[in-house]
């Protein structure tokens, strides 16, 4: 379980967050959805120590994340962007062995989890040895979701990881995120502007506003037939 006390962050004079506090529960998918300057990005940062909280505190199974050594908790928790990043001349095993490898994993526990989690996000051996100019968009995505799984996380943090890809595989990738977090009972905390991803994917559906406020949460269903007020009412299209 993850959980957000009262948690603040400014930049300078600017507040990113105020009074923010949120339970997100274990082995579900989490979506924060809102307009841009809502503290999406910034908040599930902070559960990797990638931002610091100016006042406030979030924890991990009530361990505080402060007192926690910060590349060892990134090497434990998944994190995709919309931005994949995969090494251009690297091989796609390659790009998901390497980050096993970086977390400490012995070299033939690598191999054997990158294997496993390509096939795991639906490409099979004839992608192995292709290189990252040789995939599609969604073909990278699913790389990022292996890359980010193969470290055995508990926890996957992803920021807008399908923002890039066409519609049709966008859907794909969503239900293919559902049967994943199923089958490795992951806790996901995933961003996304999309209103239909958002109502797709969620078992918590979280609508901010500026400055991180919690406008409404629940599951879709909850927010879509009683939306608490015009904002969600506009966000969710209800």
């Amino acid at each position: 379980m993850i959980e957000f006390h009262r948690v603040s962050k400014k930049y300078g004079e600017t507040a990113a967050l105020a009074d923010f506090s949120l339970t997100v529960p274990t082995s579900k998918i989490t979506v924060l959805m809102g307009l841009s300057g809502s503290g999406k990005t910034t908040i599930i940062r902070m559960v990797n120590k990638m931002v610091s909280p100016t006042s406030g505190s979030v924890s991990i199974d009530g361990l505080d994340v402060a007192g926690l050594d910060a590349v060892t908790l990134r090497r434990s928790i998944g994190y995709v962007m919309q931005e994949v990043g995969l090494l251009p001349h690297k091989t796609v095993f390659e790009n998901v062995t390497l980050i096993a490898r970086i977390a400490g994993q012995p070299a033939d526990v690598a191999r054997d989890n990158a294997a496993e989690m390509l096939t795991m996000v639906g490409l099979d051996e004839s992608f192995f040895t292709r290189f990252p100019q040789q995939l599609s968009g969604g073909q990278q995505q699913r790389v990022g979701v292996a890359r980010a799984l193969a470290i055995k996380p508990n926890i996957l943090l992803m920021d807008e990881p399908f923002g890039a890809v066409d519609p049709i595989v966008r859907e794909e990738l969503q239900v293919e995120l559902c049967r994943i977090q199923r089958d490795l009972q992951l806790t996901i905390m995933f961003v996304t502007h999309d209103r239909h991803e958002a109502i797709t994917i969620a078992d918590q559906l979280v609508v901010l506003s500026n400055g991180g406020h919690i406008e409404q949460s629940g599951s879709p269903t909850e927010l879509v037939a009683k939306p608490a007020n015009a904002f969600v009412r506009k966000i969710l299209g209800a």
